[in-house]
């Protein structure tokens, strides 16, 4: 799957609000060791740069939970409540056509989030 510039600035977004730390196990292993673990995977352009599918995981934990969906899912009942989790799942059954993504809005909102938390 081909990594966009929006993918790229959703990634670093989510991994400088991580502050370092895999957001399972709590390890700080810095932002460059971080990856951005989606519970719903990337295909779902509905939600791929929605923050409440993502989580900042180490790389053991985020092999851990893909080869794992019964822990995945557990684990996503850790982190959000059941409203969202609800509310995740209705949109990421949606189309684009059905819920249109604005690209360019999500890039500049993502941009200057990503100058906040550096300026921090």
């Amino acid at each position: 799957m081909k990594i966009t510039k929006l993918d790229a600035l959703f990634s670093r977004y989510v991994r400088l609000l991580a502050d370092g730390r895999c957001g399972k196990c709590g390890k700080h292993v810095g932002y460059e060791n971080l990856a951005t673990a989606h519970f719903y995977g990337r295909i779902r352009h509905t939600v791929r740069w929605d923050i409440r599918n993502v989580v900042a995981l180490c790389n053991p934990c985020h092999y851990w939970l893909d080869v794992n969906p019964l822990a995945k899912s557990s684990f996503m009942y850790e982190v959000l409540s059941k409203e969202e989790i609800r509310e995740l799942n209705r949109i990421a059954n949606l189309t684009t056509k059905d819920y249109p993504i604005d690209k360019e809005a999500l890039v500049k909102k993502f941009r200057e989030g990503i100058k906040r938390l550096w300026e921090e």
